[in-house]
């Protein structure tokens, strides 16, 4: 046998960008979701909760999602959301209020999978969303002070989708492309619940709700990695991007 006295670069290794990844997140104060057997709740048959990869965190299924939630072991897994269904799942109460947070979503869709995420202060506030549909990732808030798009690209290939707030810009992200939009947004500084898959726990909104597979969703609920310099957030976003490259 053969054997070469060679130290492989990090990005050789099988299994590497997954643990660089994990480690990133976490030092980074962030939560990872992955779509795999392990990570679901489930009761009676129906799946009721999504537990975080590393840390002591569930998100319950949200109010209207009443045993509609789909698995699919693939690989890679995914959940599955159901045009018109709500599927989807919350952490209530994530922050105490929204000063800053990051949302990164890895999925496939045909391009109209509606809601990907929210971060929602209640009704009588404010509330902001990452949807994708008409050919856009589109990030905005409910009352209308900031929106951004990015076009989405055809087929049914794996997106990385970002969302990030930093109390004074909104950024979004779609693979390398980038796009970010200056203003205060109101109804904020209040307790937040994030949700994944919905935009509350409100029922009867099935025109936000499309079809498509979730694989892996990352929330960073007071930080903005989106536009930072700081050297733990570029080394996040730099590990997301290889992950995603080498994995998907």
């Amino acid at each position: 046998m053969l054997e070469i006295a060679l130290r492989l670069p990090p990005g050789a290794l099988i299994g590497g960008d997954d643990c660089r990844l994990g480690e990133a997140v976490l030092r980074t104060g962030g939560t990872r979701f992955v779509a795999h057997e392990p990570a679901l709740v489930r009761s009676n048959g129906g799946i009721i909760g999504w537990r975080a990869s590393q840390l002591a965190v569930e998100a319950a299924a949200a109010a209207p999602n009443t045993g509609n939630s789909r698995f699919d072991a693939g690989p890679p897994g995914a959940l599955v959301f159901v045009e018109g269904q709500n599927c989807g799942f919350t952490l209530s109460g994530a922050a105490r209020k929204v000063e800053a947070f990051t949302v990164a979503a890895i999925y496939r869709s045909d391009g109209e999978a509606k809601t990907l995420a929210s971060v929602f202060t209640g009704r009588a506030n404010n509330m902001i969303f990452l949807t994708e549909g008409d050919g856009v990732l589109l990030a905005k808030d409910r009352q209308g002070t900031l929106e951004l798009s990015l076009p989405v690209p055809r087929g049914r290939g794996v997106k990385l989708a970002l969302l990030g707030f930093d109390g004074h810009r909104l950024r979004l992200g779609l693979g390398a492309a980038r796009a970010e939009a200056g203003g205060d947004i109101p109804g904020l500084a209040h307790r937040a619940d994030f949700f994944i898959g919905c935009r509350s726990n409100r029922a009867g909104l099935a025109k936000t709700l499309g079809a498509w597979l979730l694989h892996e969703l990352l929330f960073w609920p007071d930080r903005c990695l989106l536009g930072s310099d700081a050297a733990d957030d570029l080394a996040a976003l730099a590990a997301l991007d290889r992950h995603v490259r080498w994995t998907y």
